[in-house]
C-alpha cells in the first residue's frame, strides 16, 4: 500500500425500498482527543436496481473547525492544510489570536517522519473545548464517484483544546451504511463501528457489496 494506490468500492442497491443514500465512513485512531466522531465521508443516493462506484486515494489534509462535535449536524471545516506522512510536511499547528478571537492553522515543525502518521499541535492559548465553539481537528481524504473529479472531504474529527498534541494513525477502517444521511454529517462513533465493515486485504484495492432485498449487506455483486 502506498499513498498513491487507488481504491474502488462498488455498492449495488437491490433493496425493495425505492432508494437509499449509501454512505462510506473512514475511522482512524486519533490521540489527544477526548471524543471522536466519524463524518459521512462519501455519499450517493442510489435508486433500487442501480449502483455506485466510489474511488479514492490515501491523500490527506489536516482540517480544523471552530465548532463542536454534535452528532446529526454537519461539520464544516474552517481551514485545511495539505500534509504528507513520512515526510517533513507531516505536522500542523493551531494558534489563537485572542484579540481578534481568530484561530490559525499553519505548518508546524516536522515531527519524526513515521510512515502512516500525521500530527496536529495546539498552542497553549487555544481555548478549552466547548460544545458550540470547539475547537475540533480532523482528517480529510481525497475521494468521490469514479470517473468524476475527486475532492477532499472530512472523514473523522475529534475534540481539541490548549497545549495538545494530536496524532492521526493512517490505518483506516472502512464502514458502509444505507440511510438518508447527508455528506459531512457527524455520526456517533459507536453507531458507525456497528455498520457493515469493509476490509481490503493485502494487495487488494477494490471491493463490491450488495444491499439485498432484506436490506442486508452481502459481499460481492448481485447474485
Amino acid at each position: 500500500m502506498t499513498m498513491t494506490d487507488t481504491y474502488t468500492l462498488t455498492l449495488y442497491n437491490r433493496s425493495t425500498a425505492p432508494r437509499w443514500t449509501f454512505a462510506v465512513y473512514t475511522v482512524v485512531p486519533v490521540s489527544g482527543s477526548d471524543r471522536l466522531a466519524p463524518v459521512a465521508w462519501l455519499t450517493k443516493t442510489v435508486d433500487s436496481g442501480d449502483s455506485v462506484t466510489f474511488e479514492w486515494t490515501l491523500d490527506h489534509r489536516l482540517v480544523f473547525a471552530a465548532q463542536g462535535i454534535d452528532t446529526g449536524t454537519e461539520w464544516t471545516e474552517a481551514a485545511s492544510m495539505p500534509v504528507s506522512a513520512g515526510t517533513h510536511d507531516n505536522a500542523a499547528r493551531i494558534g489563537y489570536q485572542s484579540g481578534g478571537h481568530m484561530f490559525t492553522l499553519e505548518p508546524a515543525e516536522a515531527r519524526p517522519t513515521t510512515p502512516g502518521r500525521l500530527y496536529v499541535d495546539t498552542d497553549p492559548n487555544v481555548p478549552e473545548y466547548g460544545p458550540i465553539g470547539g475547537p475540533t481537528v480532523g482528517l480529510a481524504l481525497s475521494g468521490g464517484e469514479q470517473n468524476r473529479p475527486s475532492t477532499f472531504a472530512p472523514a473523522i474529527v475529534g475534540t481539541s483544546g490548549p497545549g495538545l498534541s494530536h496524532a492521526f494513525d493512517l490505518d483506516p477502517t472502512y464502514y458502509i451504511d444505507a440511510g438518508t444521511i447527508r455528506q459531512g454529517t457527524l455520526v456517533d462513533f459507536d453507531a458507525v463501528t456497528g455498520f457493515q465493515k469493509v476490509e481490503f486485504g493485502p494487495g487488494r484495492f477494490s471491493s463490491e457489496w450488495t444491499l439485498d432485498a432484506s436490506d442486508t449487506w452481502v459481499p460481492g455483486p448481485p447474485a
